[in-house]
């Protein structure tokens, strides 16, 4: 009995979740209503309720699933590894930007202004979360880097990135993305130039 219950459950969340999003490309949260999402779904306002609070808390779960789909895809190409060498690293094992590509719909939804959310600074949190975390920064011996500002710096970056990778539609290839990442992560700048 539990386990039909529970898969009853999942299957009305995932459910509403669909019709919430379905909805949401039509348009803005703020005129999307429980009626309106439960009748798309097929359910009623009693299992809405079930299932979430409120219209911002469905929100907020769609939000983290597709935050945590997004940090399984930022692991892939390390999960097997125990240390990581970016120099060696291969960019047809990065699969992120495939998974971007893949869901542009979605995450273009998500940056749009038909959300209340800051979308783009959750992104850049999550991947913050992710690399303090998970993962340790090898620094030279004589650096006086605090290794906090390294990981804000850049999760940040990329978060940025990729933002703009998607607003521009991506234009360049998922391929070219990939290695542009290993590049940014090896590369350091001793001096530049000011342009006048």
């Amino acid at each position: 009995m539990g386990t039909y219950c529970d898969k009853r459950i999942l299957r009305s969340k995932a459910a509403i979740k669909k019709a919430f999003l379905n909805l949401l490309y039509k348009k803005a949260f703020d005129k999307i209503t429980i009626s309106e999402i439960v009748r798309v779904a097929n359910y009623n306002r009693g299992t809405f309720y079930a299932n979430f609070y409120s219209k911002e808390n469905l929100l907020d779960e769609v939000i983290q699933d597709v935050l945590t789909e997004m940090i399984v895809q930022i692991r892939q190409p390390y999960k097997e590894l125990k240390k990581v060498y970016m120099k060696e690293l291969n960019p047809e094992n990065i699969t992120l930007f495939t998974y971007f590509k893949e869901n542009s719909d979605l995450y273009k939804l998500l940056l749009s202004d038909h959300i209340k959310v800051d979308f783009r600074y959750k992104m850049a949190k999550a991947i913050e979360k992710l690399f303090i975390e998970e993962y340790q920064y090898e620094l030279e011996a004589d650096s006086s880097l605090n290794l906090k500002w390294l990981y804000v710096y850049r999760s940040h970056g990329i978060a940025g990135l990729i933002i703009r990778w998607i607003e521009e539609g991506f234009q360049e290839s998922t391929e070219y993305m990939s290695e542009q990442v290993i590049e940014l992560m090896i590369t350091a700048t001793d001096a530049f130039q000011v342009k006048k």
